[in-house]
């Protein structure tokens, strides 16, 4: 059990809570936990204003709230990024059996690279669904959700003009 404060101590913590200081910055002042700091200024009548805590909370709400709308728009750009990479020209760069450097340009990435590509992107727009999940009501929870389910279903049927089903040749 904690011992109480001595009558310099309560005449500090007063002077403290005077001058403004948190009950924190009371509490590391006067090496007390914040428990007793809070229970003896509750006896001596004493209350500390959390506007200021209250204020910084929902500063620190609003700046978290804006992180996650741009980390969103990253997801998004890098899922639409890959989606389009798996559908456009790819090059292929490997050795003949001579050892000598070989690159070539094809019209689309080799199925495996496609499947790769795709993933990535649902990947990007699943951790973009669970970060709008955070910031919006149930309504608009559904509305995102509708919109990423469209634009996974599109990959989805792209994918399979592609021929990326018929990877199974890679073991997937």
């Amino acid at each position: 059990m904690a011992q109480p404060l001595s009558p310099e101590e309560l005449g500090r913590l007063r002077q403290l809570h005077a001058d403004g200081h948190g009950r924190n910055e009371i509490a590391r002042r006067l090496d007390r936990s914040v428990g007793v700091v809070t229970n003896c200024a509750r006896r001596l009548g004493l209350d500390f204003d959390r506007s200021a805590t209250r204020a910084a909370v929902e500063a620190r709400q609003i700046d978290l709230a804006d992180r996650r709308q741009r980390l969103t728009e990253l997801y998004m750009e890098a899922a639409e990024l890959a989606a389009v990479r798996s559908m456009g020209q790819y090059r292929i760069e490997t050795f003949d059996n001579r050892g000598e450097f070989v690159a070539q340009l094809v019209d689309l990435p080799p199925a495996r690279e496609t499947k790769d590509l795709l993933q990535a992107s649902k990947a990007a727009s699943d951790a973009a669904e669970r970060l709008l999940a955070v910031d919006v009501g149930d309504q608009g929870r559904e509305n995102a959700k509708g919109l990423l389910r469209t634009l996974g279903e599109a990959m989805t049927a792209a994918s399979r003009e592609l021929g990326v089903d018929d990877a199974d040749e890679y073991g997937s």
